[in-house]
């Protein structure tokens, strides 16, 4: 080989190699694992909050219907969501691509959505016969072996037989079964500490607390009580707005103060630092680090929201609309986009932007240290931005299939990106 051509191989290989490097160090923070009695994704721990929705990982079932499907469990506090495996033939031996796929659409929306999915490997659509089973676990274990950011539940007939199998030929996946699964699952909370961590099938624990992994059954009912579980303390108290702000046609015409410009009343600090926002001169400033952002104590559907904002230096901050409980809130809910871009072209992650969406017509941003006005109008599917006067976006969102499955009520979060952001004049207005 000649000396160029050596160069160029070298060169090639390396830039394969950085770029198989790339790839799994962007798997890998999904990848999960159980270490030290943790359920863990990627380096931090998590807690399986899931709801059964048995046939979201059905073949057919489109992106759209999965992204509602989603998104209405986080909205409750849910951050995984429990499928049945579809696709087996009779004797167990294989599962049909459709399936797989089918699968992997849910798992790659939700971690879009930075929650899990927990796949049910035994539900209705596997092979009834114990022989069929023990086909099915090994049939699983053999295609789905690199599927390390799904955990896999393996219950009912046979589950501890069927358990070693399946971890026997897939020792890095994550498995939850009665008995040699990394959890147990369990129909009884299980109190105290564990060597395995327990995942209760049916039921939410007494408390919320780390680790405490469950799967609710399916219905109208689990949405209900998981919310209730997950609401925070602050909600469970009546919120009256100060509107002495406001001026009286204001208050006339069914105006909300939502920040009062004196305290924090009816909003919550996300996070472990309460003192990363202060109050001071009728400004509401994020001051340093540490907190998850500021949230409405009260959920919101159509209205008319009004804010003022600025960024004492370039930065990255927004408001998140329709927010969930759990969850990234830019994709289940959406984000109004506040940047230091004054004078740039605009492009879907500039100020006034559906973030990650849709470009602002134009970019109406004030230059960083001015304050800028901002108004949200939602009469669902219908949105409108408006940015200093400037009507930046005007979208139904039924029509965009990015948008039609994202939530229609939520939280109003202002959110934290690790940079400095003060608001002022903060108020709403609900619609019918």
């Amino acid at each position: 080989m000649d000396p160029v051509t050596r160069r160029f191989a070298v060169c090639f290989a390396l830039v394969t190699l950085c770029a198989s490097a790339s790839v799994w160090a962007q798997d890998a923070k999904n990848v999960l694992d159980v270490d030290g009695g943790k359920l863990k994704r990627g380096p931090n721990e998590i807690t399986v909050r899931a709801i059964y929705a048995p046939d979201l990982g059905k073949p057919g079932t489109t992106a759209v219907d999965v992204a509602h499907a989603l998104n209405a469990i986080a909205k409750v506090g849910g951050n995984s969501a429990c499928f049945d495996l579809h696709g087996f033939n009779e004797s167990g031996g294989n599962i049909s691509s459709d399936a797989l796929s089918a699968m992997r659409q849910v798992r790659d929306l939700a971690a879009a959505r930075n929650m899990i999915t927990v796949v049910r490997v035994f539900g209705p659509h596997a092979p009834s016969s114990e022989r069929g089973r023990l086909e099915a676990a090994k049939t699983c274990a053999r295609l789905l072996k690199n599927d390390r950011d799904v955990l896999f539940l393996l219950e009912g007939s046979n589950a501890k037989r069927l358990a070693r199998e399946f971890k026997r030929r897939t020792v890095n996946l994550a498995v939850a079964s009665p008995e040699d699964g990394d959890l147990q699952v369990v129909t009884q909370p299980v109190p105290g500490e564990r060597k395995r961590p327990a995942l209760l099938l049916g039921a939410v624990p007494v408390e919320l607390a780390e680790q405490a992994h469950f799967i609710l059954p399916e219905g109208e009912e689990s949405y209900e009580i998981l919310d209730a579980a997950s609401a925070l303390i602050p909600e469970h108290y009546p919120w009256t707005p100060d509107n002495s702000s406001l001026t009286p046609e204001e208050r006339a015409d069914g105006w909300i103060a939502l920040f009062d410009g004196k305290t924090l009343n009816g909003w919550t600090v996300l996070g472990d630092k309460k003192d990363a926002w202060q109050v001071h001169d009728g400004i509401l400033e994020r001051v340093s680090a540490g907190s998850l952002g500021v949230r409405t104590i009260d959920r919101y559907g159509n209205f008319i929201l009004r804010w003022e904002w600025r960024l004492p230096e370039p930065g990255n901050n927004g408001v998140h609309i329709h927010a969930p409980r759990v969850g990234r809130s830019s994709r289940i809910g959406f984000e109004y986009q506040m940047l230091g871009d004054y004078g740039e072209e605009p492009n879907k992650n500039s100020t006034g932007s559906i973030y990650d969406v849709l470009a602002p017509s134009v970019n109406a941003s004030n230059k960083v240290g001015e304050w800028n006005a901002s108004e949200v109008v939602i009469e669902w599917p219908h949105v409108k931005y408006v940015l200093n006067g400037v009507t930046v976006q005007d979208v139904n969102f039924a029509e965009n299939e990015e948008l039609r499955p994202r939530l229609s009520e939520g939280f109003i979060v202002l959110t934290e990106h690790n940079d400095s952001v003060m608001y002022r004049n903060i108020k709403i207005k609900p619609l019918p």
